[in-house]
């Protein structure tokens, strides 16, 4: 297929490398990995755009010169990675039905709340549009596939269980030692925990982490905390360390995402709250380089982390909870050790985002088999 790609959240080459700006890349990777044409005729972010007015003759610009790029490259659909009420597609379905295209939208949630409310009224109706103008949505959430069944019938409807390119992220744990020995973490009962260190529930989980640290610093005197990634609340997070784990914490700030399965296999087990978590990458990441999880039931968590078998599942906001999941799992070398193999063995089987996009694909050229003259 020769695919026109949309990425409506955030350009493929944009600086911040969040989990959406990893999972649109890797929608393109894993196209030309099978062999699709893909090109991006449009990389304006819609996020909040129904509120900038001064965006939008820029906008309609842009939409007007990817329409003519799609009329001139003839693709054989048009392809959206994320539409949502705060940053919903206004134009891929209409490009892709003047150009009588087959029209296909990847992580498209649906949320009836948001129509109530005067600032998100216009982006629920605009993401209303697109999802019931797809010919399929795909989506990586069972809770979006039970709210997008609200609105469109099931045959519109598939799943596509999230997942990472497992190739990224090889078993090997001489790396893991060697980081271990640079930093002085040998004898050490080591936590890994990652996030962007954005003010909000990220820098809430990571200082999360760091609490249910502080209270098994007693118990486990060995206890040494690894932060992977950088942002604007490093420095409070940094301080708020220094108070609850003097000397036992330390902060990697950004890694290569070439080098992160070795900062993985530097620690014994994976710890985040992931509290209004959508999936949570960093959990499939971790687990493949044969850590245990530990993490919430609030959001998306679940959905990635096998509770017993890949790692523990808690109730959210209770760090009690939380922090007794990590202490078992230092306290028990074997039990941490099996739900690691388990975890990367799940990975490889369930997550590995190339298999499964292969499904999404066949369902795409089946479409655009049918639509073709």
């Amino acid at each position: 297929m020769r695919v026109a790609y949309y990425p409506t959240f955030r350009s493929l080459d944009h600086p911040r490398s969040s989990g959406l700006v990893s999972i649109a890349r890797d929608v393109r990777a894993a196209m030309e990995a099978e062999g699709h044409e893909v090109f991006v005729p449009l990389s304006r972010t819609t996020e909040w755009i129904f509120l900038r007015p001064s965006q939008w003759p820029g906008s309609l610009l842009d939409a007007w010169r990817a329409d003519r790029e799609v009329r001139s490259r003839k693709p054989d659909c048009w392809f959206t990675y994320h539409t949502y009420y705060r940053g919903p597609d206004p134009f891929g379905p209409f490009i892709a039905r003047r150009n009588r295209l087959p029209y296909f939208i990847l992580a498209g949630s649906y949320a009836t709340k948001y129509r109530k409310r005067l600032k998100t009224w216009a982006g629920f109706h605009l993401n209303r549009m697109a999802l019931e103008r797809a010919d399929t949505v795909f989506v990586n959430k069972l809770r979006d596939v039970e709210n997008l069944g609200r609105l469109l019938a099931p045959e519109r409807i598939s799943y596509i269980r999230p997942g990472i390119r497992t190739a990224n992220f090889p078993l090997a744990p001489e790396r893991g030692a060697d980081l271990r020995a640079k930093l002085g973490l040998q004898e050490k009962r080591v936590v890994v925990t990652a996030a962007m260190m954005r003010p909000g529930v990220k820098e809430e989980g990571i200082a999360f982490v760091i609490d249910a640290c502080r209270s098994l610093a007693a118990e486990f005197p060995d206890l040494h905390l690894l932060v992977l990634g950088d942002g604007a609340a490093r420095a409070r997070l940094e301080e708020h360390a220094r108070t609850a784990l003097p000397g036992a914490c330390t902060f990697a700030g950004r890694v290569a995402p070439a080098d992160m399965h070795a900062w993985y296999q530097a620690g014994d087990l994976f710890a985040f709250p992931g509290i209004g978590e959508a999936l949570g990458m960093v959990y499939l990441e971790a687990q493949c380089c044969g850590l245990p999880a530990v993490a919430t039931s609030h959001d998306g968590a679940p959905e990635v982390v096998a509770d017993g078998e890949a790692g523990i599942i808690v109730p959210p906001f209770s760090p009690d909870a939380f922090a007794g999941a990590v202490g078992e799992l230092l306290r028990d070398a074997q039990l941490r050790l099996r739900l690691g193999r388990q975890a990367r063995e799940r990975v490889l089987a369930v997550h590995d985002i190339t298999a499964n996009y292969r499904s999404m694909f066949a369902v795409m050229e089946h479409v655009c088999a049918g639509r073709r003259p």
